[in-house]
């Protein structure tokens, strides 16, 4: 019950700046649907393909602008952590130690408040509040399809692209979950620089490691970005290792979560 009214409380002073990120965002990729035209993009695809290799890395093993799925790849879910993830790591890694240092810690801990409740309150707020823009994104995309007249729902997967926004939802909960882990045993400036430091080398192993040799092409599995790839998925509708790809990311949120609360629990704080 307490868990409820911490996350109550969080969700109370974070709804307005999340819901307009939500109407931001969500009339951001409505507009951006607009522009999906697979005659016109097919010639631009011939142009991709001419780009360097590090640059097609960038949007997945898989590229394709001339299907739906594939264009939401490349202008939405491969890039998705800048979108939403930079927000959320900056939320989570600072969250916690904000607290600490300004003395808010102080209130909440000397009240019948399990740590537990504290941190894993914080956590489920972020969770929430991601649902919540991705609902209100998925539902502009949605709209968009049926509103307007280039995007032909009949050559669509729907059921990929529904399933692509959940697969890239449980990988910011990942992300989330990284900044999670550094804010419960330092600063908050050390939080985000170790936060932020990780998701860019994730990123750089999992969107680049094609450029490796050979020999070292497998430090690839070490990275989340790796497994958030749905491009394989959204362009050649091939679901092959997905639930694997899935469980891999919902296993690092649970390992880094877990492990974040144990420490919080052990951590000296005098209130």
């Amino acid at each position: 019950m307490k868990l409820i009214h911490i996350i109550g409380k969080e969700l109370k002073k974070d709804y307005k700046s999340i819901l307009i990120f939500t109407a931001i965002m969500s009339l951001f990729f409505m507009w951006f649907v607009s522009f999906f035209d697979p005659e016109l993009l097919a010639g631009l695809e011939e142009a991709f393909e001419a780009y360097p290799e590090a640059i097609r890395q960038m949007v997945g093993e898989f590229a394709s602008l001339s299907e739906f799925g594939g264009f939401l790849n490349i202008y939405s879910f491969s890039i998705s952590w800048f979108y939403y993830g930079i927000y959320f790591i900056l939320k989570s890694a600072q969250n916690i130690p904000r607290e600490i240092e300004n003395k808010t810690i102080d209130l909440v801990l000397s009240k019948p408040i399990a740590r537990t409740e504290f941190t894993m309150g914080k956590y489920f707020t972020q969770i929430l509040e991601v649902l919540f823009i991705y609902y209100g994104v998925m539902m502009s995309v949605l709209l968009g399809i049926i509103i307007f007249p280039t995007v032909s729902v009949v050559d669509i997967y729907l059921n990929e692209v529904l399933f692509a926004f959940l697969w890239n939802f449980i990988f910011m909960v990942a992300l989330i979950s990284t900044g999670f882990f550094f804010s419960s045993f330092l600063t908050s400036k050390k939080s985000l620089a170790f936060g932020m430091g990780v998701v860019i080398f994730f990123y750089a192993v999992g969107q680049f490691w094609q450029s490796f040799p050979e020999g070292a092409q497998e430090i690839k599995r070490i990275s989340i970005f790796f497994y958030s790839d749905m491009s394989n998925l959204l362009v050649n509708h091939v679901w092959d290792n997905v639930g694997l790809h899935i469980l891999v990311l919902l296993s690092y949120s649970g390992i880094l979560t877990t492990s974040a609360v144990i420490i919080f629990n052990k951590r000296d704080i005098p209130v």
